[in-house]
């Protein structure tokens, strides 16, 4: 690629994204912030011309629970784990909540915005590597994903799998239906298997936390022809860093958490690579003042890297596009 490229893409997902974790009673505050969230977003967007990909649930583009009905998949995913099926939640859902769970009038004034790329987050938030579902579970949620945003003149061109749950078997169903990038995994991207099993013993999770503020893996920005082989359809844009939320109890490590993804920008900006930035609206729906003040940092990081290096906001889709037409002349 000629410069480098930011990627934002946002797992837009409510309720339906940790419902199995959290009761609404423990987080109708925080849903009720998102229309918030999402109208600052959409400002400072403006602002700093910068494009999102709103990876959304499918259940969201309805109006209500009534209209949801004509989309649900003629199969769904027959968990083990019971307490992960979302279609468990539509009867309780009262009908002063349902604005909590069916976000339509959200969802249009995103895709009013030319900046902006809707993509799918699945229709059920489906989780693909739990057991009890199937491929064929999985198309037919894909394809209910695709047809209620169609209806609302939406062409969903690019997929993130619910909690990064990639499963390359099924990235054929993606490609089948129209899809033409999702988002991969870029963690810890180390040469060595030793260095891998060392990772696995400490604790993964907790690594990644604690790299998110100290450098561990490197920048993780990356050119897109090391993920991707010569004539993919479908292009892997795979996640840099996941913007974790203010945290007050680590408030005195803000600043390191903002600075290690500042930094990481700047080298992919230097080096004509792709950095790729995601988390979900609901994660700055609570402390919205102190997540907002760490992400117009980014921004106006953002803003020097486009005049000094030329580095270019990109939407899931168009990168995608932009990357095959680069492939064509190299």
């Amino acid at each position: 690629m000629r410069n480098g490229k930011f990627v934002i893409s946002l797992d837009f997902e409510s309720h339906w994204g940790f419902f199995d974790n959290t009761s609404l009673n423990d987080c109708r505050l925080q849903l009720t912030n998102i229309n918030t969230v999402i109208e600052k977003l959409l400002a400072l967007s403006k602002q700093y011309n910068v494009g999102i990909t709103f990876a959304t649930v499918g259940m969201m583009f309805a109006k209500n629970k009534n209209d949801i009905t004509q989309y649900l998949p003629k199969l769904k995913p027959n968990y083990n784990n019971n307490a992960l099926d979302a279609y468990n939640l539509l009867n309780g859902i009262t009908d002063e909540d349902q604005k909590l769970y069916f976000t339509q009038d959200l969802v249009n004034k995103i895709e009013q915005d030319p900046l902006h790329e809707i993509g799918t987050h699945t229709f059920c938030h489906y989780y693909c590597y739990e057991n009890g579902q199937t491929i064929e579970d999985f198309k037919e949620d894909l394809i209910s994903a695709v047809k209620v945003a169609k209806d609302l003149n939406i062409d969903t061109k690019s997929i993130v799998f619910p909690r990064n749950q990639v499963k390359e078997s099924y990235l054929g169903v993606c490609e089948e239906l129209g899809i033409e990038t999702y988002r991969g995994n870029c963690w810890f991207n180390f040469n060595s298997d030793r260095k891998k099993i060392a990772i696995k013993g400490f604790g993964l999770t907790i690594l990644r936390i604690i790299d998110s503020y100290l450098n561990i893996s490197g920048s993780n920005s990356f050119k897109l022809e090391d993920y991707n082989s010569k004539g993919a359809n479908l292009i892997n844009i795979p996640s840099s860093r996941f913007l974790r939320p203010y945290n007050s109890r680590l408030k005195l490590m803000e600043s390191l958490k903002i600075n290690r993804i500042k930094k990481a920008m700047t080298k992919a900006a230097k080096r004509n690579e792709t950095y790729h930035l995601w988390w979900h609206p609901h994660n700055f729906a609570n402390n919205i003042e102190e997540n907002f003040k760490n992400y117009i940092d980014i921004l106006q990081h953002y803003k020097k890297l486009n005049t000094k290096y030329n580095f270019e906001s990109i939407t899931m889709q168009k990168l995608g596009k932009e990357y095959k037409r680069f492939e064509l002349v190299i």
